[in-house]
């Protein structure tokens, strides 16, 4: 347990001096937070043109849907803030020779790599994000106490350690193919069917985004929560994140006995 903790403050340092290195350049940080809420504006202009055309989807109205969403960009921007660098694994760490050098470190490896992390465009995410929740919170007329935003914190950062757990399991590719950022890419981009409801989804789609790929866990259950329609399964989040970074670090550990220096 105290190692962990170790590795948990240890983190937070690389990460507080990845956050200083980031805004070093703050008209790029500016811009790629801009460009980043102009992409998520246009994703909010279509949905707002689906229901142009229908009341709700599964019950949901427009409202609930743009919290689901914003919830969801929470969640998402933490990840992308946190977990970043794994996208550089196979294509910066190991095809160049530089994952050698992470290996002399007297730390575990995957530490130092997420530790790296510095995509300012993640800020755009989670400001959109905090913005749409606020805003639908009220229109929806829900009661926002300290315990709710206590509680939308908490589950915000779960959802991202669930994302992180994911791309952290599909980064091993990297030490096989050199090319980790298009597979991660491909599986993390599946967390966008849980942007919507997922009674709109047959059987198997369902199966995917919550058990295969739990990301119904990141922010749908949660609203459900927020919305007063399912008290319970917002806390298996939770369990799913410490399942998931349990599953990540022993297949990673697997995967690094595979690993072959590239010899440069």
């Amino acid at each position: 347990m105290t190692k962990v903790l170790d590795n948990i403050r240890l983190y937070g340092s690389f990460l507080k001096t990845s956050l200083k290195e980031m805004l070093v350049y703050r008209l790029d940080c500016i811009v790629g937070m801009t460009s980043q809420m102009v992409t998520q504006a246009v994703e909010i202009i279509f949905i707002w043109i689906v229901f142009q055309n229908t009341e709700n989807l599964a019950g949901w109205n427009f409202m609930q849907i743009m919290l689901l969403y914003g919830i969801t960009l929470l969640s998402v921007g933490i990840a992308d803030f946190c977990f970043d660098a794994l996208y550089d694994i196979g294509p910066k760490y190991i095809r160049e020779g530089d994952f050698d050098k992470i290996l002399l470190r007297p730390v575990h490896p995957l530490l130092s790599i997420i530790g790296g992390s510095k995509e300012f465009t993640s800020l755009g995410y989670f400001l959109l994000g905090l913005i749409i929740t606020i805003i639908m919170l009220v229109k929806l007329a829900i009661p926002i106490t300290i315990f709710l935003i206590l509680k939308i914190v908490f589950f915000s950062i779960v959802g991202a350690l669930i994302i992180g757990g994911i791309n952290t399991i599909c980064s091993i590719s990297s030490f096989w193919t050199y090319r980790s950022n298009e597979f991660i890419w491909s599986v993390y981009q599946i967390y966008t069917f849980a942007q919507y409801p997922i009674d709109i989804y047959n059987g198997f789609i369902k199966f995917l985004i919550t058990v295969i790929l739990p990301f119904a866990f990141v922010a749908y259950f949660p609203t459900m929560n927020y919305l007063g329609w399912d008290i319970y399964l917002i806390y298996l989040s939770p369990i799913v994140a410490i399942v998931l970074w349990i599953i990540a670090v022993k297949v990673w550990n697997l995967a690094l006995n595979k690993y072959r220096s590239t010899g440069n």
